[in-house]
C-alpha cells in the first residue's frame, strides 16, 4: 500500500512540479522592466474590424458607437457586425452607425464561422490588417492610431491588453483578476523573456493575407488557440501591447463562468493534443516557442491547482506524512508565482473578501469538466450587459 501511495505521489508530483515552476518563471519575467516603443507610423494601413455578435442585443450598439470615436481616419476602416439571432431594430441602429451588418444562415454556429463569414463577404477589398473584437468590448480612441503604429513596424500578429469592464460582482472582480494573470504571465511575461504573447479571443489584429489563408482552416470552437497554433507553425511572433487597452465585459455569476470555462478547456484540450501530435517535429525544428505553448496547453485552469492541493496535501498528512513537505514548498512556490503575477493594484481589502469565493469558483469550474464533450461540438454563448447577482446553486 505504501508503494503504491509513493508512485503515485511521484506522477502527479512531476508535471504539478513543471506547471509551477513555469508559472514560477513567467511572473518573475513579468515583473522584469522592458521599454517596448515603436516609431511613429509611416504609413496609415486599412483595417478590417470584425464584431462578431450573437444575442449581443444588450451591448453591440455602444461598443461600435464606441468605436466610432477613433482618432483615425474612418475611410481606412470598416466596422462589420456578424448579427447571428439578433433583432432588426439593433441591426437598424449598426447600420445607422455605419457598420456593415451580416445577418448568417450557416447551419454550425462558432466564432470562426463568423469570422470566416466576414472575411468572403470581403474578399475583394484591400485591406491591410484584420482586428477581431467582442460584441462587449470598448476601446480608447487611439486604439486604431496605437494599433496601426505596431502593424507599420513589421508585427503580423498582435494581441491587446484585454482588462476588465465591470467588476460588480465578485464573481466578475475575480474573473478581471484571473485575466491579468493570464496577461502578466502568458503575454507580457513571455515577451519580456523573448517568447510570443499567448492570444486571448479578442483585441487581436493578423496581416490580412496571413489571416484568409489560415482561417478557412480553422472550424472548432477554440477559434483563437488554433490560430496560435499556426502562427507558432509558421513562427510568427505575437506582440503583446499592454498600454492598448480593449474593455472587456466580465462574466457575473458562477454558472456563466461554468459554461465559458468549459468551452476554454475543450478548446485547450483539443489544441494541445494536436500539437502533442507533432512534438517530434517540434523537437527536430527546434520550435521553442510551440514546445512552451505545449507545456502552457497541458496546465489545467489555476483554480483546479489552488484547490486540488491542499487536497492532496490533507491526504498525504493522514497516510504518509513525509511525502507532505515537499508539497508545501510546491504550493508556496505557487502562491508567490500568483502574487508576482496580480498587479500591484488589485492589492487591496476587497480582494482580500473576494478570495473568501474562491471554494465556490473551484467547484464551478469543477461542473465545467463534465461538460468538456458539448464544448467541443456546441456554441457556449457567454450572456453580456445585464447585471446578475451571484448564487451559490
Amino acid at each position: 500500500m505504501e508503494l503504491v501511495l509513493h508512485i503515485i505521489e511521484g506522477i502527479f508530483f512531476i508535471p504539478f512540479l513543471i506547471w509551477i515552476i513555469y508559472f514560477l518563471v513567467f511572473s518573475i519575467g513579468y515583473r522584469i522592466p522592458r521599454n517596448q516603443k515603436f516609431k511613429q507610423a509611416v504609413h496609415q494601413h486599412r483595417y478590417l474590424v470584425i464584431f462578431p455578435a450573437y444575442k449581443e442585443d444588450a451591448v453591440i450598439v455602444e461598443s461600435i458607437r464606441s468605436f466610432r470615436k477613433q482618432d483615425y481616419p474612418h475611410h481606412l476602416y470598416e466596422i462589420v457586425v456578424v448579427a447571428d439571432s439578433m433583432q432588426e431594430d439593433t441591426n437598424a441602429a449598426l447600420q445607422h452607425l455605419g457598420a456593415t451588418v451580416l445577418v448568417p444562415t450557416y447551419a454550425h454556429r462558432s466564432k470562426a464561422a463568423a469570422l470566416n463569414l466576414a472575411i468572403t463577404h470581403t474578399a475583394d477589398q484591400p485591406f491591410d490588417a484584420v482586428v477581431i473584437l467582442d460584441a462587449d468590448n470598448l476601446v480608447y480612441p487611439d486604439f486604431l492610431e496605437q494599433i496601426n503604429r505596431v502593424f507599420d513596424s513589421g508585427c503580423k500578429a498582435v494581441q491587446a491588453h484585454r482588462i476588465a469592464k465591470n467588476d460588480n460582482t465578485d464573481t466578475a472582480y475575480l474573473d478581471g483578476i484571473s485575466e491579468e494573470i493570464n496577461n502578466s504571465i502568458f503575454r507580457q511575461g513571455h515577451v519580456n523573456l523573448g517568447l510570443p504573447a499567448a492570444l486571448t479571443g479578442s483585441g487581436m489584429l493578423f496581416e490580412i493575407n496571413w489571416f484568409k489563408q489560415v482561417m478557412p482552416k480553422i472550424s472548432s470552437m477554440g477559434e483563437d488557440k488554433e490560430l496560435e497554433y499556426h502562427l507558432l507553425l509558421e513562427g510568427i511572433f505575437t506582440t503583446y501591447l499592454e498600454d492598448v487597452y480593449v474593455l472587456d465585459e466580465k462574466v457575473q455569476n458562477r454558472r456563466d463562468l461554468s459554461n465559458q470555462r468549459k468551452r476554454w478547456i475543450a478548446a485547450q484540450i483539443d489544441t494541445f493534443l494536436m500539437a502533442f501530435s507533432g512534438l517530434s517535429t517540434i523537437f527536430k525544428t527546434r520550435n521553442w516557442a510551440m514546445l512552451d505553448k505545449l507545456v502552457q496547453w497541458s496546465i489545467p485552469p489555476r483554480i483546479i491547482l489552488l484547490g486540488f492541493v491542499p487536497i492532496w496535501v490533507f491526504i498525504l498528512y493522514i497516510l504518509a506524512p513525509i511525502l507532505m513537505y515537499k508539497w508545501l514548498v510546491l504550493y508556496l512556490l505557487f502562491m508567490l508565482s500568483l502574487g508576482l503575477a496580480v498587479p500591484n493594484r488589485f492589492y487591496t481589502k476587497r480582494t482580500l473578501v473576494s478570495f473568501l469565493k474562491l471554494p465556490f469558483i473551484f467547484i464551478a469550474i469543477l461542473r465545467s469538466f463534465m461538460g468538456i464533450k458539448s464544448g467541443r461540438s456546441t456554441f457556449v454563448h457567454t450572456p453580456h450587459g445585464e447585471k446578475k447577482e451571484d448564487y451559490s446553486n
